[in-house]
């Protein structure tokens, strides 16, 4: 069974525009304090070198959430960073930030029903990533920088941020988030046309 296509408002906006207002309305994005903390200690844990991207998330959220895993169980993020070890794949933190969704809402036993919350989450943090920064692809999202620079590391240092506070802020306020500008703009785009949106993919891109 083919996948569903995903969809964006606003049908009278061509694709780049619709990209770009996009890429303007999560760069803005409002935060409540909570999820600021979140950030800054995601950011502190990888800028000391303690923690790469998805470890980072991972243990920020579990520390959010009082710890409902081990705190041993970070080594589970471990083979994340730099697209799935240093594959150019998936961003390492938005990976961590989906491992760390399910410390809330994912399900612990054979059988158990799936949470109706861990789909639309998952994907809204996903879509927060690729709207920001233009792809979720660790090979694309380092085509502009050195790979080991102070440039690359600033650069992940920032995404390791954005994940954990998207995290949070997803966990407090769900898929609408916090910011009460973009649940305006999000309600008046219900029921309007839409265009066919893709995730920035890897084709073509190099590591």
């Amino acid at each position: 069974m083919p996948l569903p296509k995903k969809k964006r408002p606003n049908s009278h906006l061509s694709m780049r525009e619709q990209r770009e207002l996009d890429q303007q309305r999560e760069q803005n994005r409002q935060y409540e304090p909570v999820a600021l903390a979140a950030r800054q200690r995601a950011e502190q844990l990888y800028a000391d070198g303690k923690f790469l991207c998805s470890e980072a998330v991972f243990a920020v959220v579990n520390d959010h959430l009082g710890q409902p895993a081990n705190p041993l169980m970070v080594k589970m993020a471990s083979g994340f960073p730099v697209g799935v070890g240093m594959s150019g794949c998936i961003c390492g933190a938005l990976a961590g930030g989906v491992m760390a969704l399910g410390l809330k809402y994912g399900r612990e036993q054979e059988g158990e029903a799936l949470s109706d919350d861990i789909f639309p989450l998952s994907a809204e943090l996903h879509d927060r990533f690729e709207h920001r920064n233009g792809s979720v692809c660790c090979k694309k999202l380092l085509q502009k920088v050195e790979f080991g620079s102070p440039e690359h590391i600033k650069q992940c240092i920032r995404f390791t941020g954005d994940i954990a506070a998207d995290v949070v802020d997803l966990i407090e306020n769900g898929v609408q988030g916090a910011d009460p500008r973009l649940k305006a703009a999000n309600s008046a785009a219900e029921g309007a046309g839409a265009a066919d949106q893709d995730c920035g993919g890897c084709d073509n891109a190099r590591l």
